[in-house]
């Protein structure tokens, strides 16, 4: 159980530490990502980056992603979830259109703070506030992959033990310090979990400095 969210950083950045995890960059999955990351990138000295997701919730389970799309047309969407929830390909369609236009307009209001996400030739350690059913981090892999990411090390404070398997099908290695087999929401292991805007995260990542390397 985490206090807050920079008590779930602080933990996740000792987790990287005690792995070894040697990285270039840490990109945040933005919004929700950027107040974990912040932490990480100051306690490692690394520059900090942010790649943009639009999740796609489930129709009856607001709090549960079944699918995610982030700019220049990346999608994934977890057709099992699906099935067990009984949601349908029409719902799917539409919200994965809708999403695809939020996070266009999102991406333009981060590169007008931030500048293009810049991964090339780079280790990144890709980090978010928790790792619930993997649609967002794989999307996020697939886009900084194609971005030319050298290697991507997921992370997060807390995420399940079947997720954390699934994910390391994508990513070089998945750093997690909290493993709850009876997962169901993020927001459980968090005595505090007040949501996060795209303003408050560009002005997060303000604080510890934008470095792009050189």
């Amino acid at each position: 159980m985490f206090t807050d969210r920079s008590d779930a950083a602080r933990q996740l950045a000792a987790a990287l530490r005690r792995r070894d995890v040697v990285g270039d960059v840490v990109v945040a999955l933005a919004p929700t990502g950027v107040p974990i990351a912040s932490v990480v990138a100051d306690a490692a000295g690394l520059p900090a980056d942010v790649v943009v997701i639009q999740r796609i919730r489930a129709p009856n389970h607001p709090d549960l992603t079944i699918g995610a799309v982030a700019p220049g047309g990346f999608s994934w969407i977890n057709s099992p979830m699906m099935r067990f929830l009984d949601v349908t390909w029409e719902y799917v369609l539409e919200a994965k259109t809708q999403a695809s236009d939020a996070v266009e307009t999102r991406a333009v209001s981060y590169d007008e703070t931030w500048g293009p996400l810049d991964v090339s030739g780079k280790r990144v350690i890709l980090v978010d506030d928790g790792i619930q059913t993997g649609a967002a981090m794989r999307v996020a892999t697939q886009r900084l992959r194609t971005a030319g990411a050298d290697g991507v090390v997921a992370a997060a404070p807390v995420a399940p033990p079947d997720v954390i398997d699934e994910v390391r099908q994508w990513a070089d290695a998945v750093v997690v310090p909290l493993k709850p087999a009876a997962f169901q929401a993020t927001a459980d292991y968090y005595e505090q979990f007040d949501s996060v805007t795209d303003e408050e995260a560009t002005t997060g990542l303000g604080d510890i400095g934008r470095q792009r390397s050189a």
